[in-house]
């Protein structure tokens, strides 16, 4: 039996089903959920100083990554970024097929199941990754990395433990492969948090590497011939 990642098309998924307004409920959802974590985590710490230090530090990281200095450069360098790391995937994905002998079209076909196939799924894919993008970024890089941070002294195991849960959350639907670069992504993610990104620049570069392999990717590919037409 093949596996997700030897499938082009997992006959139950279709795109239909991921690029709809359901897609964007959810996010909201997500996002309602994290604004009542932070009430009431925010409300602990008002009326008890000093007695939650630990949550007032998360509450401190948390509102440190909206701090943002040089917001012009900063909105021009992390699309950049995210396109950049967009094609350094491409490239390490083509190099595991050839070094496991895999028909090349094959290969890089097998998320072809995720893609739009209308205007109308084009519409929804986009305005979720938008949303969606930012949204995990709050909720990875900033609730659950935040709160693992204190447990080393160094920011790499927490941000290693982050990336495989991360990971894991996408492997059912994306096969190994595709979940190990998902990892290497938010390993470096993290990275750039800790050396002062804002969470304005991780969505920023999230959204680029999402909308790259949605259309940008897809579209190069089928222009070679290699990809779905």
């Amino acid at each position: 039996m093949k596996s997700r990642d030897e499938q082009n098309f997992p006959p139950e998924i279709s795109p239909r089903q991921l690029w709809n307004a359901n897609g964007i409920l959810q996010q909201i959802v997500f996002l309602l959920i994290m604004g009542l974590v932070y009430f009431i985590i925010r409300m602990l710490v008002n009326n008890a100083p000093g007695q939650y230090t630990g949550l007032e530090r998360w509450l401190q990281f948390l509102q440190g990554m909206f701090r943002q200095s040089r917001p012009l450069q900063s909105f021009l360098t992390a699309p950049l970024i995210g396109m950049l790391a967009a094609f350094l995937l491409l490239g390490l994905d083509t190099l595991a097929g050839y070094l496991m002998r895999k028909e090349l079209r094959t290969w890089m076909g097998r998320g072809d199941f995720m893609l739009p196939t209308d205007k109308k799924q084009r519409s929804w894919a986009f305005a979720i990754t938008l949303l969606g993008s930012g949204v995990e970024e709050l909720l990875f890089r900033g609730f659950i990395f935040n709160a693992l941070l204190p447990i080393w002294d160094s920011w790499i195991w927490a941000a290693l433990i982050l990336s495989a849960l991360f990971a894991f959350l996408h492997a059912g639907l994306q096969g190994f492969w595709s979940s190990l670069w998902i990892f290497i992504v938010s390993v470096l993610l993290c990275g750039f948090l800790v050396r002062g990104f804002s969470i304005y620049q991780l969505a920023l570069i999230h959204i680029s590497i999402n909308l790259m392999n949605l259309f940008v990717i897809p579209f190069l590919l089928a222009k070679t011939g290699i990809g779905r037409r």
